[in-house]
């Protein structure tokens, strides 16, 4: 066992231990000395545990977390306990920032938009229209890029990503952004984890696009099943890695893509879907690859 960090015995350790718990990690905590001392498995572990201390004295020292005993403090906290829910928010942003700001704005987007009825009100986050010859998808993703010529257009590629249509479609990606999200991001970085969420969104836009000619469509879900794609492909090149999903859960979600394309084709952007799978893998691949080169995995 490795000692991943000694703390005083007066500290009340259980935000910080349920912390620790989410990530998956087994431990041990004695007391020696006067002191909590909390034991790990691996080195890889202890690391874990040192950014999860890191994060939770944070918030800590910034009165964040509730003390020992102030959750009775006072007959009003009960019922309204808006402390503790800044504090679950403040820390979802801090462990995950990216994937919380994909959720806010997509529900910011929804709220201004009715979800979906008042359209107009964002069709400055609609895809441009591009002049498109019908040479495959190939040649018709070169004449996107080419079309490209302003940062406007560039993020107008990535912004139907937040468009929603009706609160079931807002409810749907925002539960499964939030748990491939925040799994990636806790094991990896939030700027690598905002890379593959550009390249999945341009790309499984792009299709949809292609695939329809028109820019009445949006939504998270290629980017949902992009991040299945990408954790995925960490999970079969990287067995053992921190990124897993149960083998059931992937049969499903690809099962639901076959179905939804099978009985509701005509309503939801399946280009989007499987487009963003693709990008997901490839990205998945990719960073993986790479990861087993430089550490000789």
């Amino acid at each position: 066992m490795i000692r991943a960090a000694v703390l005083d015995a007066n500290i009340d350790l259980r935000g910080l231990l349920a912390a620790i718990a989410e990530h998956g990690i087994r431990f041990r905590v004695n007391e020696e000395s006067g002191s909590q001392v909390i034991w790990v498995a691996t080195q890889a572990d202890a690391d874990t545990v040192a950014k999860a201390l890191s994060r939770w004295q944070e918030m800590r020292e910034q009165g964040l977390l509730a003390e020992p005993g102030q959750q009775q403090s006072g007959p009003l906290r009960a019922y309204f306990p808006v402390l503790k829910m800044f504090t679950g928010v403040a820390n979802a942003f801090l462990q995950a920032p990216v994937t919380m700001l994909l959720i806010f704005g997509a529900i910011v987007v929804a709220a201004v938009s009715s979800l979906g009825s008042n359209l107009q009100s964002v069709s400055g986050l609609f895809y441009p229209s591009f002049t498109i010859a019908q040479d495959g998808t190939f040649a018709g993703l070169w004449q996107i890029f080419a079309q490209v010529n302003s940062v406007e257009a560039l993020l107008r590629t990535l912004t139907p990503a937040l468009l929603r249509f009706g609160a079931i479609h807002l409810v749907f990606n925002t539960l499964w952004i939030w748990h491939f999200g925040r799994m990636i991001e806790r094991s990896q970085s939030s700027l690598l984890y905002l890379v593959v969420v550009v390249f999945i969104a341009f790309f499984s836009n792009a299709a949809q696009y292609l695939w329809s000619l028109t820019a009445n469509f949006g939504g998270l879900s290629g980017v949902v099943y992009g991040l299945l794609g990408y954790i995925w492909m960490w999970q079969l090149l990287m067995p053992f890695g921190r990124l897993r999903l149960p083998p059931a859960m992937i049969g499903f979600l690809l099962v639901a893509l076959v179905l939804m394309e099978l009985l509701a084709g005509s309503w939801i952007a399946s280009a989007a879907h499987t487009g963003g799978l693709f990008a997901g893998m490839i990205a998945g691949l990719l960073s993986a690859g790479i990861y087993k080169l430089r550490h000789r995995v």
